[in-house]
């Protein structure tokens, strides 16, 4: 059940999640655990833990697609490969369920992957409840957001109608060898309300405080456009 795609793709969560000393890890679509391996191996490292959520079971609107694995292949696979720092529930996520479970386990999301349902309504249900929970520095990233509709029309609307001028997003074309499935990240816009201060002088044409006070403008200013609809 492994493949190369879990590879390329965990690698860069694990890179990614350790650069930010993330703690609270989500994946939505834990399917084989072959990226969850990952995710856990960077929580290690950051004193992190990973909540993994899956159906296991048919998916997909018309459930035309095939159960892949179950929680307790899931978990022994990770167990067999040294990882006990995660708790994975079988829910559908589109449940009224899983917004009250989400409620209840997490305060705050600082790292979540997103790769359970990809029809259009199955990746806006779950950004939808994991967005409000998303940490000022969070991130979260998206599978298969060049080559599925749904997926692909999502991302473009995160960045029109659902925009508010709060984070960043970047696509990465790749992934999946021949095929590049595509990876998406959502980035929170963090500078300007982390409160954290410049602690060396190097040279630059402003003082600290104009530093603060153009970021903090900026950030500002690409809200009210939103609110504006600019």
């Amino acid at each position: 059940m492994w493949n190369k795609n879990a590879l390329q793709q965990g690698e860069l969560f694990k890179s990614i999640i350790i650069l930010n000393q993330f703690k609270n890890i989500v994946e939505i679509g834990v399917a084989t655990a072959a990226t969850t391996k990952f995710l856990c191996e960077a929580a290690k490292q950051t004193g992190g833990y990973v909540f993994g959520y899956d159906l296991w079971d048919k998916h997909g609107l018309q459930n035309q697609f095939g159960k892949l694995s179950t929680q307790k292949f899931c978990e022994n696979f990770l167990n067999s490969n040294g990882c006990y720092n995660f708790k994975l529930k079988k829910i559908n996520t589109r449940s009224p369920e899983f917004k009250e479970l989400i409620d209840m386990e997490h305060n705050e999301i600082d790292f979540c992957f997103i790769d359970g349902c990809h029809s259009y309504i199955g990746v806006k249900n779950d950004f939808d409840i994991v967005y409000p929970k998303l940490s000022n520095s969070g991130v979260i990233a998206f599978h298969d957001t060049l080559r599925i509709d749904g997926c692909r029309e999502f991302i473009i609307d995160l960045r029109t109608k659902f925009y508010d001028g709060t984070y960043d997003i970047v696509d990465f074309p790749w992934g999946n060898n021949e095929r590049r499935v595509g990876i998406t990240l959502l980035v929170k816009r963090s500078y300007p309300i982390l409160n954290m201060k410049i602690d060396e002088i190097c040279g630059s044409e402003s003082t600290p405080e104009k530093i603060y006070e153009k970021e903090k403008n900026w950030y500002n200013n690409e809200k009210n456009k939103k609110a504006l609809g600019l």
